[in-house]
């Protein structure tokens, strides 16, 4: 029988002692000043880029010609590095995903109308609040399943744009996230800010969509804020998190290649 070395097991407790940490210390929703700084200087910066690229075409990959779906963990420079929210954890990830045989105008114009698909099982339920011409409001239950399980109860605002007769892209920002407390039993609730865990603070997507010879080739950007793993901890719960958030974006394409395809 094999037995966890004695830095191993110490790394575990420690991570059993944060989770305990965390559920008893909520974070709240409202941030702190030097955080909500730091995540709006974040997005700004990578909006930069992500606005220039918004019209051009999306870099080809040999794998995702393959029929593979590319995962990615994204920067943003910054003077001194790759920027950081302080006391946050920024979560930038880009995946790449080619949907066969489908058509532009088809892809942008269901996406305008239909609300996110439930297929994927990081959304419990999805429905549109508003819509018009290019924009579109929407309501969406995730279950977040990280070192601990979380449903949030979330609104989105979801803007369209056409860039010539092959290219598109949306872009979408989390007007409300809200944890709830015993999802899906009688005893559901919306958690108060105060209870709030930390778990997902924001929230923000970035499309584009582009007509090639085999289909349509899709791009998405997912910009996160969350409460930090502590320092000591990010040798266990740093991978974890990577792996997780890499699955999660991995799902999302794999969805929206089944839902779009021919």
């Amino acid at each position: 029988m094999e037995h966890a070395s004695p830095g191993m097991s110490r790394l575990a407790g420690l991570l059993a002692v944060w989770l305990a940490v965390m559920a008893a210390s909520p974070a709240g929703q409202a941030l702190p000043p030097r955080i909500a700084a730091g995540w709006q200087a974040y997005v700004a910066a990578a909006e930069v880029r992500i606005t220039r690229e918004r019209g051009q075409a999306i870099p080809g990959r040999p794998d995702v010609e393959r029929g593979e779906i590319a995962v990615e963990q994204v920067g943003t420079p910054g003077p001194a590095g790759d920027l950081e929210v302080p006391d946050a954890g920024i979560h930038h990830w880009r995946g790449t995903v080619l949907v066969p045989g489908a058509r532009l105008d088809d892809v942008v114009s269901r996406l305008e109308q239909e609300p996110p698909d439930t297929r994927q099982e990081d959304v419990v339920t999805a429905a549109i609040l508003e819509k018009r011409p290019g924009w579109l409001k929407v309501a969406i239950r995730v279950r977040r399943s990280l070192i601990v399980t979380a449903v949030f109860d979330t609104e989105h605002e979801v803007s369209f744009e056409r860039h010539g007769a092959g290219r598109a892209s949306s872009w979408s920002t989390a007007t409300k996230i809200v944890e709830v407390a015993d999802a899906g039993t009688p005893r559901e609730r919306p958690k108060r800010p105060d209870e709030d865990r930390g778990l997902l603070w924001r929230w923000n997507a970035y499309w584009r969509y582009e007509q090639v010879e085999r289909g349509v080739l899709v791009e998405c950007e997912s910009v996160t804020l969350s409460r930090p793993v502590p320092f000591v901890l990010r040798p266990v719960a740093g991978p974890i998190v990577g792996h997780v958030a890499r699955e999660s974006m991995d799902r999302t394409l794999a969805v929206f290649r089944e839902r779009f395809r021919k």
